[in-house]
């Protein structure tokens, strides 16, 4: 009797659990995938491994649940160890497409190995897990629904491995797209394993069956089994989940410090003038330009990266072959290039680059590209233009300009120095500072120091110092500090001038003003001869007068004693007043050198007032006085403020010859600012010179017919040379007012 083929019947709620099992793995193959693609290293191998038994699992879960989905009219059990080994068929099919799907590139003979073993492991797990099946009949396959279903499982497979290649990434699937991926994948994947399933055909069997390790599969292990899938791939999909968000975050972080790192390599290169570039060797077009490589060149970058002949173009003239040859020869050699140039920008600016370059070439040893840096150096090259001609400024200088260290030692000596003190360079620098200083002044070197510590700077400072021969010469320093990048004074610079003629010539100016001081005494002098020779005989006539009573009362027949010594004594106090007058005639018409004492004012200006009294007197003009008590002392020349006095009295008196009215001459001395003295004398003379005020004080400037002009000017003089101030204003309601200062402190100078 002929066997009959069992028929067979499917559970469709199996099958549509079985199809959906099939979509949701291929949903966690699209997912997984991508991650395999973002991972690196040993990250990249457990995301293949774990996400390949989470796919596999998948697949191996839709298959096994289509299998129980088809019941037959016999009880059915599953050999374990075969079923496991059809799980690792599947997982090995799932190792394969992540692997393939997860490459950079995927060309047409990558996808076609990869399809062949995928679909080869899928068939493999198909019917290893159908030989699993243990029940009292034969199995028997339709060998072309066997090849049909390989076929399907090849076609199936190319198709998952496409749609999972380029679905793969999530910024572009992550919502229906990657959806239809996987619902197309899930739909196609059971076709293959039903159409393997339409292959087989079972004819009972009477023999005992071997069900050793075969275990039933009850509703209850389907739910089960159908539970630890989802949870697996659920798993893998929230895994994903998490390394996505954990990637997006890190990669966002990235870009931060990308951003940021950016941001501060745009201000370096802003803040050091330099640009980074990168251009293609062929065709010489840019691949990169910097924002401050645009700025540095004067291009727009709105116009896009310039062309090779525009920056040529921009190059100057004169440096443009020398541009060209640098990078010519360094195509040539495959080398390195460095090369200074200028550039002339639209608005005429002319700038110093310095540019260096880098070959940059592939596997094959090829040039491809050149990457480097341009530096505007236009300051630098300013600088060091500065430089240069400073130090030839410094080396042609007459004068000496040294430099030292704070304790003293000389580090530099210009040709100056050299023909002003005598010692070669080579001698000095080196040596200490007091080789050129006299043994009697080196406490000024010290009070040098101190200030230059202090930050402060010295100016025409006048003094001696020793040249190599043992001669003095005078010089005039101007010190300043030289300080380091702290703002540490750590040294000074020196420039020393030579005074000698200079100091010889005032020398000789001051004994020129001296004599001239001493001709405009004798020329007052002479004007008073009269008045002083009426001065002298007063007294002397006095003299006369009371030697004849002296002699009288010493004759009488009883002499009076005491009358004739009454007499006496005023001889004595008569010759006395003669020889003071006699004895300040001879201080205005000596010659000598200026003698400063502590003088007081008052008593000056009186002793002038006896002089001068008589002549004004002859002019009926009264003199006023208005001297003020306890007056400080000034330091002066007693004989050189009489002739300021003298001047302004004879101006007075002058000025009143001819005028009509009162003819007052008034003196007054009294306090003033700045420890000062003022003194003043006024007259109601015809005043100042309309519209030549200013002048009077000039040399030769004369209002008198005849006057030498002298006067006021080396009367200012004088008063400058006490430090003090001379000058002139009216006096209300008439007259003329002249007035000067003293200082009462020991800080005048001749």
């Amino acid at each position: 009797m002929a066997a009959v083929n069992l028929i067979g019947s499917y559970n469709y709620a199996l099958v549509a659990l079985s199809v959906l099992i099939a979509m949701f793995a291929s949903y966690a193959a699209l997912d997984i995938a991508g991650r395999v693609t973002a991972a690196g290293g040993w990250t990249r191998a457990v995301w293949l491994l774990g996400g390949a038994g989470a796919m596999g699992t998948g697949i191996w879960s839709m298959h096994y649940i289509g299998m129980l989905a088809f019941v037959l009219p016999l009880p059915v059990a599953y050999h374990w160890p075969t079923v496991l080994l059809s799980l690792l068929a599947a997982i090995f099919a799932s190792v394969v497409a992540l692997d393939v799907v997860s490459r950079q590139k995927m060309d047409a003979s990558r996808a076609l190995a990869g399809s062949l073993l995928m679909g080869a492991g899928i068939a493999s797990m198909h019917y290893i897990g159908m030989a699993a099946m243990r029940l009292p009949a034969m199995c028997k396959f339709n060998s072309s629904l066997v090849v049909m279903s390989v076929v399907f499982a090849v076609l199936i497979s190319f198709a998952a491995l496409w749609i999972t290649f380029h679905f793969r990434d999530e910024k572009k699937g992550l919502g229906w797209e990657k959806l239809a991926g996987a619902a197309v994948m899930g739909v196609a994947i059971p076709v293959m394993h039903y159409t393997g399933m339409a292959a087989a055909s079972f004819t009972p069997l009477g023999t005992p069956l071997d069900l050793s390790h075969a275990v039933s599969i009850t509703t209850l292990g389907t739910a089960g089994i159908a539970a630890v899938t989802f949870v697996v791939l659920g798993l893998a999909l929230l895994t994903s989940s998490a390394d996505r968000r954990f990637a997006a975050q890190t990669l966002e972080l990235q870009e931060e410090k990308l951003q940021r790192s950016e941001a501060y390599l745009a201000e370096a290169q802003r803040l050091t003038h330099t640009g980074s570039w990168a251009w293609r060797v062929a065709g010489r077009d840019a691949l990169h330009l910097s924002e401050e490589w645009y700025r540095i060149f004067g291009f727009n970058p709105e116009n896009g990266p310039p062309a090779f002949e525009q920056l040529l173009l921009r190059t100057h003239p004169e440096d443009r072959a020398k541009w060209k040859g640098a990078i010519d020869r360094a195509i040539n050699r495959k080398s390195d290039y460095e090369v200074e140039f200028r550039v002339v920008l639209p608005d005429a600016t002319t700038k110093y680059i310095h540019t260096v370059g880098h070959p940059v070439l592939n596997a094959s040893g090829d040039l491809m590209q050149f990457v480097g840096s341009s530096t505007d150096i236009t300051e630098r090259k300013r600088a060091e233009q500065a430089t240069r001609l400073l130090a030839a400024i410094v080396e042609s200088s007459h004068d000496a300009i040294v430099s030292k260290s704070l304790n003293g030692v000389i580090t530099s000596w210009n040709k100056g120095a050299e023909r002003l003190f005598g010692y070669a360079a080579e001698e000095a620098v080196g040596q200490n500072i007091t080789l050129i200083i006299p043994p009697e002044r080196r406490d000024e070197e010290r009070t040098i120091v101190e200030q230059l510590t202090r930050g402060e700077r010295i100016d025409h400072f006048e003094t001696v110092r020793r040249r190599k021969d043992g001669s003095l010469i005078d010089v005039s320093l101007t010190i300043s500090p030289m300080k380091d990048a702290s703002g540490r004074v750590v040294g000074a610079s020196k420039l020393a001038r030579d005074i000698t003629e200079r100091k010889r010539a005032e020398e000789a100016l001051r004994q020129a003003q001296t004599d001239l001081a001493h001709a405009s005494r004798l020329t007052t002098m002479g004007e008073f001869t009269a008045s002083l020779a009426h001065e002298v005989k007063q007294p002397i006539a006095a003299i006369v007068t009371d030697a004849n009573t002296c002699v009288r009362w010493i004759t009488r027949d009883e002499p009076d004693l005491i009358e004739a010594r009454e007499a006496a004594w005023r001889i004595v106090k008569d010759a006395k007043r003669a020889s003071e007058i006699i004895n300040r005639v001879r201080l205005l018409f000596k010659k000598g050198t200026p003698q400063r004492e502590l003088l007081d004012v008052n008593e000056v200006a009186r002793e002038m007032i006896v002089l001068l009294g008589d002549e004004a007197s002859r002019h009926s003009i009264s003199i006023r006085t208005e001297l003020a008590e306890d007056l400080p002392r000034v330091i002066g020349d007693r004989v050189q403020l009489q002739q300021v006095l003298m001047n302004l009295f004879v101006n007075g008196v002058d000025a009143m010859h001819d005028v009509d009215g009162p003819r007052e001459l008034t003196i007054k001395s009294q306090p003033a600012q700045n420890n000062e003295l003022l003194l003043s004398v006024s007259d109601t003379g015809v005043g100042l010179p309309r519209h030549q005020a200013d002048e009077i004080f000039n040399a030769f400037f004369t209002t008198k017919t005849h006057g030498t002009g002298m006067g006021l000017h080396i009367s200012r003089s004088i008063v400058e040379s006490h430090a003090g101030r001379l000058w002139a204003a009216d006096n209300s309601p008439r007259g003329a007012c002249f007035c000067f200062t003293l200082p009462t402190k020991a800080d005048a100078h001749e």
